[in-house]
């Protein structure tokens, strides 16, 4: 099932480009030039799964947004250039799912949107993402070591580089524990500010800062009988890594501003890329939570070391993204085989869905993976989508390229101009009048 995303911000170059990039990540994008016309559609029939929201608008802001539609389902991450300690409280205190400062990268944000998602309660069918694929002796060892440590309360310590899938195997231990009917519920530290660490995990009491106008229930709280994921764990400060490590141990949090600690029953799944005993002895992380840390530590190996499971891997992936009626030749097939995949899984699916776009027919071939993977490593998807474009431009002219990539999106789209327009990053009445323009019916 493909993800709704409504970009609520005034700024139109900003919606546009966030709208390309998540696009790009396999979402389906939808905007509101001001608050009005957000609350226009949070209220109509056709919400979206989840929002974007800058706090500055002419009109009604985004607090005031996020006020209107309290209690409503549309999960909401407020996005701002202009972000302090109380606007984040109150956008907290309101509802806010999350308070990111920008300029924003998607691809930070698209594990916090898949969190949104997740948390929504999709149904079981739908969750093709949170399973582990592969049948390598490595995915046989995980799951082994899955098998044995998802019954028992013990802390795990995930390692593995971008992108090896560090949550899904920490959504696997939750969903094979006596947990698995209460919260799961992800922190990605290196999405929250600074500032709202302690905040974000622990609470507060309305008064404990300037701008706390409530109490506010901390992840430990909302995770309380359940299971919590902390990822990028060596983004945390040190003060807060102590504060953890207490918790840990005493199994009792205090919110900010509280005056005494409370009981809390949760797991605590860890995640980290960084080599963490390097951090211990550059002084940035504590060597004591590392200790306790390491009971049971695993590792994830990278997709270049477990390329068995590759053809696995793609069928699950074009599964996710809608496109189970595409298969690949053998020479893509051997063509994704040999590239080493520095970005894993991640950069995996990014290659599919761009194949999967420009495919024509229902086969995706070896040249058109390799330019692909081009693309994935060198980030000009642009100039490699159409290669044999440059050798035509010295006997056709810009229009008659134009024309003939137009016509080759609206075949792959069986003439729906809708999903062309979608393809091609136009809206659909710039579509109508390229095709007017171009002689196009």
């Amino acid at each position: 099932m493909t993800t709704t995303v409504l970009i609520i911000d005034d700024d139109a170059a900003f919606r546009f480009a966030m709208r390309k990039a998540l696009k790009r990540l396999g979402y389906e994008v939808q905007e509101a030039a001001s608050g009005e016309e957000a609350l226009l559609i949070l209220d109509g029939d056709a919400t979206p799964d989840a929002a974007l929201l800058d706090l500055r608008m002419r009109g009604i802001g985004g607090l005031e947004v996020l006020r209107r539609r309290k209690g409503r389902q549309v999960p909401v991450i407020v996005l701002t250039g202009h972000g302090t300690v109380e606007t984040a409280v109150e956008a907290m205190r309101l509802g806010a799912f999350s308070f990111l400062e920008k300029p924003v990268d998607a691809e930070v944000l698209a594990p916090l949107l898949n969190q949104v998602v997740r948390e929504q309660g999709p149904a079981a069918e739908d969750k093709v993402d949170e399973r582990m694929v592969g049948n390598s002796p490595a995915m046989r060892g995980l799951r082994e070591f899955v098998s044995r440590v998802s019954p028992t309360d013990e802390t795990v310590c995930i390692v593995g580089e971008t992108g090896t899938g560090k949550e899904v195997l920490a959504e696997e231990i939750h969903h094979c524990s006596r947990r698995a009917d209460a919260p799961f519920v992800a922190m990605n530290a290196a999405c929250v500010p600074r500032d709202l660490f302690e905040s974000e995990l622990f609470g507060h009491k309305r008064g404990a800062f300037t701008g706390a106008t409530g109490d506010h229930q901390g992840l430990f709280k909302q995770a309380d009988g359940g299971t919590l994921f902390i990822d990028e764990l060596g983004e945390l400060p040190l003060d807060l890594q102590a504060k953890l490590l207490r918790a840990l141990e005493t199994r009792r949090v205090r919110a900010v501003g509280a005056t005494q600690e409370t009981e809390v029953d949760v797991r605590i799944l860890a995640a980290t890329n960084r080599p963490l005993w390097e951090e211990v002895q550059a002084g940035r992380f504590r060597e004591d939570l590392y200790f306790r840390l390491q009971v049971f530590p695993i590792l994830i190996p990278p997709l270049r070391e477990r390329k068995e499971d590759i053809a696995a891997l793609v069928k699950h992936l074009l599964a996710r993204v809608g496109r189970h009626n595409i298969s690949l030749s053998q020479d893509a097939l051997e063509a994704l085989m040999q590239h080493e995949w520095p970005g894993n899984i991640r950069e995996l699916l990014n290659v599919l869905r761009r194949a999967s776009i420009f495919a024509v027919g229902e086969t995706l071939d070896g040249v058109l993976i390799q330019r692909m993977i081009r693309a994935s490593v060198f980030g000009q998807s642009e100039r490699l989508q159409a290669p044999q474009v440059t050798p035509l431009l010295a006997t056709e002219s810009l229009a008659d390229v134009e024309q003939a990539h137009i016509r080759r999106v609206l075949e792959q789209e069986g003439g729906n101009i809708t999903k062309a327009a979608q393809v091609l990053g136009i809206d659909r009445r710039t579509l109508q009048r390229k095709l007017r323009s171009l002689g196009i019916s």
